[in-house]
């Protein structure tokens, strides 16, 4: 019958950013050297020097075995609760996730693979012609050297 797939927690490293009240060119978005990321999985934070402890946890590590590599990704959300100093309405939310690589399926819906589907040059054997124009069939190879009877 239907199996359902286990679904797989999401597993990330999260920072803020807060709003400079600056437009591009400069940088919109900042955040203090001593901010903490957040884990995805236990919720704990962690300092920059200590991302390599959070990559070497048993839960990130489920991943990687899995085949799950990081990737860094941002995006800008609406703030919730802005507090009076903020200079702006977005925050950034830079995240390190653990992605599975993506598999290309072999075929879809029935379809056949591309290479599959064109057909394929086929070698033609060469024509010869002598110098005054005729047809010379070519030579064909003979496994021993005997003449032949």
């Amino acid at each position: 019958m239907y199996q359902q797939q286990q679904k797989q927690p999401f597993c990330a490293l999260t920072l803020y950013l807060n709003p400079t009240g600056n437009k591009s060119p400069k940088f919109e978005y900042k955040a203090d050297a001593k901010s903490l990321f957040t884990c995805s999985l236990t919720k704990k934070k962690y300092k920059l020097s200590q991302i390599n402890e959070w990559f070497m946890t048993e839960g990130v590590q489920n991943f990687v075995k899995q085949g799950y590599t990081g990737k860094w990704m941002a995006k800008t959300q609406q703030i919730e609760n802005p507090k009076p100093y903020d200079k702006g309405d977005f925050q950034m939310v830079l995240s390190f996730i653990m992605i599975k690589p993506y598999k290309p399926q072999p075929n879809v819906d029935g379809m056949k693979p591309i290479a599959q589907a064109i057909p394929q040059v086929q070698q033609q054997p060469t024509i010869t012609r002598s110098s005054s124009g005729q047809y010379v069939p070519p030579e064909e190879s003979f496994d021993d050297d005997l003449p032949p009877f």
